[in-house]
């Protein structure tokens, strides 16, 4: 969930209970495994010796779960033989997490040698009105997170901001920028859009018979997962299309958590587009596991 102006409800506060900022609320706050982690996060990232390299490696960067796209983006391009890669953030809002997604395409580029192009979509004029029960319109309300355009447009440098309505400037995006995307098909995507109308729009990146924009499997981040269930928001959006699209499936990476430094918890809210038709789906990405399991040596006996 962005920063700013949220609901007690969203912040996870007993109804009705504003917060003081004393002792109880403090307490509160460490009770829960996100703050623990961005705490520590932030402590570890403070040690001697603890360089970029180690940051990116365990995850004490700022939005790890964007490096981690990120990071899954350009070694499945390398592993394809793409030079290139587009990651995307669907719901911009103030900007920080598209500043933040250039960051570490950035790092990832130098450190692959994939280009990595950054787009982020948005209204520009925050958040609609709710358009399906499903919605959370008891959480969010038209004009949520709005832009300043000029001061983050300042900021992106070489990264893309496209405005305007999803629904127009998805497919609009896709025709204008085929031959592009070819070359530097999407790898990452990040669905910050609240609603599961937005979200459902978001997903017709996905939806057409056309191959070349994407990678056979492209990792997503479902930013507003917490709090809801499977038939409301982002998790109904991504339930819709699952129905509709057998071939093409959305789903949970399962044990994430088991392989990730630290045991985050925005291991929860990754997942993966399998495009199953896709002609390179079956294509082996060397590298990506061991080849080799050889029989352990028998261990010694220890003597009484």
């Amino acid at each position: 969930m962005r920063r700013g102006s949220r609901t007690t409800a969203q912040k996870g506060h007993p109804f009705g209970r504003q917060p003081s900022g004393g002792l109880a609320d403090v307490l509160w706050d460490w009770s829960k495994s996100g703050t623990r982690t961005a705490v520590r996060n932030r402590l570890l990232r403070r040690l001697p010796g603890v360089g970029t390299a180690s940051a990116y490696r365990f995850g004490l960067v700022e939005r790890p779960h964007y490096a981690y796209g990120v990071r899954r983006a350009t070694e499945s391009a390398a592993r394809l033989g793409h030079r290139g890669v587009t990651v995307v953030e669907f719901g911009v809002a103030g900007g920080n997490g598209l500043l933040a997604l250039a960051g570490h395409a950035r790092y990832y580029a130098a450190a692959t040698g994939v280009a990595v192009r950054v787009v982020g979509f948005d209204s520009g004029a925050g958040l609609p009105a709710p358009k399906d029960p499903r919605d959370l319109p008891y959480l969010f309300a038209p004009g949520y997170y709005t832009m300043d355009h000029d001061r983050l447009r300042a900021r992106l440098g070489a990264a893309e901001l496209v405005i305007g309505d999803l629904d127009r400037t998805l497919p609009d995006y896709l025709d204008s920028h085929a031959e592009v995307l070819k070359g530097h098909p999407v790898g990452f995507v990040a669905l910050d859009l609240d609603y599961c109308s937005s979200t459902a729009t978001a997903l017709g990146l996905f939806r057409g018979p056309e191959h070349g924009h994407l990678l056979p499997r492209v990792t997503c981040y479902l930013d507003d997962l917490p709090g809801t269930i499977e038939r409301i928001g982002e998790a109904a959006a991504v339930a819709d299309f699952n129905a509709a699209h057998p071939d093409r499936a959305i789903g949970r990476v399962l044990g994430l958590r088991s392989f990730t430094p630290f045991d985050p918890p925005w291991a929860d809210q990754i997942y993966v587009h399998h495009r199953l038709d896709h002609p390179d789906y079956g294509r082996l990405e060397a590298g990506a596991t061991g080849d080799q399991l050889p029989l352990d040596p028998p261990r010694r006996r220890r003597g009484r």
